[in-house]
């Protein structure tokens, strides 16, 4: 079951019970309410911006049908600030948040336009995008599919924003076309295609430092990148990945950028009754064409999986479900070289497990956290982590409880002082069909690792 703020889901879900072996010992702070107590809250999204603030964001909902009411909120800690600040009122419709320059962070909305139809009956919307809190600019007005993406970094005052726009061609026929809109010298352009043919399925966008940017893309079964570097156009098409013809092949990607310049981009492709195997590919520092792709998980990787930069490499983090076995997260890292070493699994398969994500700590170390069912909290339970001391060999260190049990069921990782912090939705009161949906109390709280 997944919280919407948009679409509340009522079913109960069979757990598979468990706790994992070596929990227990406490190194995390209290939990901290970052939130004012909602319905629904979440998905949770975060930015850390160059002077280590970190802004995190979410969708809320209170009630339901017609007295349901709902917005958008951050909550924002500063630099070296042992907590965050009060919920405040963010963009309207809010999708994305990136760092922007050294002490800001830019927010990404979009809302939906009445009785204003787009090609084939495709809902239109207005994307904005707000500066630091500022006011919402108008980036652009598309009948769009899904969510639009942000590409930003930290130290930079340059951004991208990509999205699919559907669009009718001469013929009366329907095409899904990749479109951007860029911010630099301090202003946002109008929208240009990336790609303007075809039918584009899902997107992902990253931009680095020095101004590296790259879209990502499905079109008609193949996933595509488009490369810029700092002073140039875009590049050539490069293409990645292919889905058997008629395969129904659903995929999710991510993509990154170092301050180097070196592109790292991965994507988890699933054919219908086929396999989901996660997959990476890179362009190296001064190179402008991708490696060829190197299998992470050849079956069984789940879709909610994460990189983080781990200088001087990579990070990332998913769930691994081989047959007939329980899921358990693993890590994968770089060293600065190209390809990945093998996973490393932060704790014993347990069932239910899922939504590892990762982030690089200060020491050099990295932690991992993800979510662990617990009965009677449908399919919700608490948000463990395990801590690998280094990243170029060794082994994790004990599972540790971040959370109560208090049906939690997501959580992000974002740096901290002394040490990682976590940020997970919960309900401390209770969840499931024997709680009223009027007395269903979600919170947005956050932990701190200390040594």
């Amino acid at each position: 079951m997944r919280r919407s703020s948009l679409l509340p889901s009522l079913a109960a879900f069979a757990l598979l019970a468990g706790t994992a072996a070596g929990a227990g010992a406490a190194t995390w702070s209290a939990p901290q309410t970052i939130s004012q107590p909602h319905t629904f809250a979440g998905p949770l999204i975060a930015a850390t911006r160059a002077d280590g603030g970190v802004v995190v964001g979410w969708p809320w909902q209170d009630n339901v049908g017609a007295n349901a009411v709902g917005g958008w909120a951050t909550a924002t800690r500063a630099p070296a600030a042992p907590t965050f600040g009060a919920q405040t009122p963010t963009v309207a419709g809010l999708t994305a948040l990136g760092p922007f320059a050294r002490t800001q962070s830019i927010a990404v909305g979009m809302q939906a336009i009445p009785n204003s139809p787009g090609p084939g009956g495709a809902i239109r919307y207005r994307i904005r995008a707000s500066v630091n809190g500022g006011t919402a600019r108008s980036l652009a007005v598309a009948a769009t599919r899904g969510a639009p993406v942000l590409a930003s970094a930290p130290n930079s005052s340059s951004a991208l924003v990509a999205y699919i726009e559907f669009q009718k061609t001469s013929s009366g026929g329907i095409r899904r076309i990749v479109r951007t809109v860029d911010r630099r010298n301090g202003t946002w352009s109008a929208p240009s295609t990336i790609s303007g043919r075809g039918h584009a399925d899902a997107i992902a966008a990253a931009m680095g430092s020095r101004g590296d940017a790259v879209v990502v893309f499905v079109r008609d079964g193949k996933l595509l990148a488009r490369l810029r570097r700092p002073g140039h156009n875009w590049g050539s098409m490069q293409q990645l990945a292919v889905s058997a013809p008629s395969s129904r092949t659903s995929w999710s990607l991510a993509a990154a950028i170092d301050g180097r310049g070196q592109v790292r981009v991965v994507w988890r492709r699933h054919p219908f009754r086929g396999v989901s195997e996660l997959r990476t590919a890179a362009v190296p520092v001064g190179r402008n064409t991708f490696t060829a792709p190197q299998t992470l998980i050849a079956d069984g990787a789940a879709a909610d999986f994460r990189i983080a930069p781990a200088a001087p490499g990579w990070a990332i983090a998913d769930v691994e479900t081989p047959a007939g076995q329980a899921p358990r997260p693993l890590l994968f890292t770089t060293t600065g070289s190209i390809p990945f070493g093998p996973g490393l699994t932060a704790a014993p398969p347990q069932g239910g497990l899922r939504g590892a994500v990762v982030v690089a700590n200060g020491d050099g170390s990295l932690t991992v956290a993800w979510v662990q069912p617990l009965p009677d909290e449908d399919s919700d339970g608490q948000i463990r982590a395990a801590t690998l001391p280094g990243t170029t060999a060794g082994a994790f260190g004990p599972v540790e409880d971040v959370s109560p049990a208090e049906a939690a069921h997501e959580v992000l990782l974002v740096p901290g002082q002394p040490g990682p912090t976590a940020v997970w939705t919960a309900r401390p009161g209770g969840t499931g069909l024997s709680v009223p949906i009027a007395q269903l109390r979600t919170l947005v709280r956050v932990a701190t690792r200390t040594p």
